[in-house]
């Protein structure tokens, strides 16, 4: 399939397309009339209906990063108050950055971040929860090694109530003021000289610094 920018060059003042190049045209797009299956598109959205005792109380969503995608933007995905969140989120392998606030206020249970990912930006994941329904938050951490930067409140989630454990990566160079403040921490494992102190770790917690193998 060819990009848009070589459809162009066959479309140039004073160029004579050719049969070939109409088709390639054709064939790089749908037609209304054609159906577009799932395995066919590099980021798909579902809506999931919410229901509890029978009762359907706003949509959550489930959403994949495409495939292309090395950067998710500042906020680009922040919550704003509609009837509907952010429960289940696929990372793409070739993300490198997830910017400030990228998913800040979803009600997202899992993150696996890929293995390409970088840097976390501040409050990427901040305020995870439901403000739809209930009261629950998010439960599994799974960090990649390769990330180096993780920002300030970047999993700052005060809702917290099931996620007990953390691992972080050898990679992590810098862990910024609350980037981990989860009520329901008990372990966190790190690399011995990560600093750690301001990251809002509750005390309870017991951390425990690894040797770099």
């Amino acid at each position: 399939m060819k990009t848009k920018e070589d459809l162009k060059l066959y479309f140039e003042n004073g160029d004579k397309p050719t049969q070939e190049h109409f088709w390639a045209w054709l064939d790089s797009y749908w037609h209304k009339d054609e159906k577009i299956s799932p395995d066919s598109i590099d980021s798909v959205e579902k809506v999931i209906p919410q229901i509890i005792d029978d009762t359907q109380l706003g949509h959550s969503l489930s959403i994949s990063i495409p495939k292309n995608v090395k950067k998710i933007k500042q906020m680009a995905f922040q919550y704003m108050g509609m009837s509907y969140q952010i429960i289940e989120t696929n990372f793409n392998e070739g993300l490198e950055e997830i910017g400030i606030g990228a998913f800040q206020g979803q009600n997202i249970k899992k993150i696996k971040t890929p293995s390409t990912l970088k840097s976390i930006g501040d409050s990427a994941f901040g305020g995870l929860g439901n403000s739809i329904n209930g009261s629950d938050s998010l439960e599994e951490i799974i960090l990649n090694n390769g990330l180096t930067v993780i920002g300030a409140n970047a999993f700052y989630c005060p809702k917290a109530t099931i996620i007990e454990d953390l691992f972080i990566p050898n990679s992590v160079r810098s862990v910024g003021q609350n980037a981990f403040a989860i009520p329901s921490l008990k372990t966190v494992s790190a690399l011995r000289g990560l600093d750690l102190s301001n990251a809002g770790i509750p005390e309870s917690a017991t951390i425990t610094f690894r040797f770099e193998n």
